[in-house]
């Protein structure tokens, strides 16, 4: 899937004695068209492993386009994408 990374957060520590590590991407996501009521992009938060994925990013400039690989997963009532990996798209 192609998309364009704006931003990346991490977080690695404990929220009410549950323990969290995770990186996030934040992608410029387009909105749907079709029903005539919405144009552009949103960003959107996709699941990127753990927060030693964030420090890939320490030196990047953003926005970033690239190819995502990513999965789709579901708990049986929401689905959402993890990302796997990407490829910077060069610009030229």
């Amino acid at each position: 899937m192609q998309g364009q990374i704006v931003g990346v957060k991490k977080f690695s520590g404990q929220i009410e004695g549950k323990a969290f590590d995770y990186c996030r991407l934040i992608v410029a996501t387009p909105l749907d068209s079709t029903q005539g009521n919405a144009l552009g992009s949103s960003a959107t938060e996709y699941d990127f492993g753990t927060s030693a994925n964030f420090e890939q990013f320490k030196t990047a400039q953003f926005p970033i386009d690239a190819n995502l690989n990513v999965e789709i997963v579901t708990t049986g009532k929401t689905q959402k994408l993890k990302v796997h990996g990407f490829q910077a798209i060069k610009k030229g």
